[in-house]
């Protein structure tokens, strides 16, 4: 299991299910924190990659206290000239997570199908010994994309987004954004804040009016492709 990065912090995920979005929102720009909109909402794109036995998945399932999961990320269109993807590494230690980050050259996707051009443009990625280590157990498994918002706290202690327009697509064979699997009526809303502000969290959560709830966004994509039935 790889260490904890420097700076690790929680994670609160909230499922606003009886909520619209516009709403949502709203609930959020009149919190008592006084979260305001710190950059513009943009689509954030997701190829995860796992084990062929889908041991990421599985852990996350279980509820493993001490767990990680890979993917690249890149913002903007799904498919295309991908000028600045990063491989991130998301590792969690009980309730306390953070993310290694490396960035990567350029890569070309014709959204024709995305396992293989990532598997060789990863290969010949300069990366460190123990990212490289991890892509020789891992394959590209699953596309996901969202529309993410983000907020900042009056006091700047807490950082919120939520993500909404999630859709989920296959990475093998002829697959591709062309064939995304939508779940408009999911939204996610994530309180994320450093260890130094624990104390303050429970304020500012118990003013949130929605499910603190168990959600990953890669097991809802696995789950809604049947791809974990292994």
């Amino acid at each position: 299991m790889l260490p904890l990065p420097a700076n690790p912090r929680y994670e609160r995920k909230f499922l606003p299910q009886e909520f619209a979005l516009a709403e949502v929102l709203t609930l959020v720009r009149r919190h008592p924190a006084m979260f305001r909109e710190v950059y513009p909402p943009r689509f954030v794109n997701n190829i995860y990659l796992d084990s062929p036995g889908r041991s990421d998945y599985h852990d996350h399932v279980a509820g493993v206290p001490n767990r990680s999961k890979t993917r690249v990320r890149w913002y903007g269109a799904p498919s295309g000239h991908i000028a600045m993807p990063v491989l991130e590494q998301k590792v969690k230690h009980g309730h306390v997570g953070g993310k290694l980050s490396h960035g990567l050259p350029g890569l070309w996707l014709n959204g024709d199908g995305f396992d293989r051009p990532v598997t060789n443009f990863l290969q010949a990625a300069t990366l460190p010994d123990h990212a490289r280590a991890r892509l020789s157990q891992i394959e590209p498994v699953l596309f996901n994309r969202y529309r993410r918002y983000y907020f900042l706290s009056g006091d700047g202690n807490f950082r919120l987004t939520l993500d909404a327009d999630l859709q989920f697509g296959s990475v093998s064979g002829n697959a591709g954004p062309h064939s995304l699997i939508s779940k408009p009526s999911v939204l996610v809303v994530e309180l994320k804040f450093a260890t130094q502000a624990a104390n303050e969290a429970d304020g500012v959560r118990n003013r949130l009016p929605f499910r603190l709830a168990r959600c990953s966004k890669y097991v809802l994509g696995m789950d809604t492709l049947n791809l974990a039935a292994f």
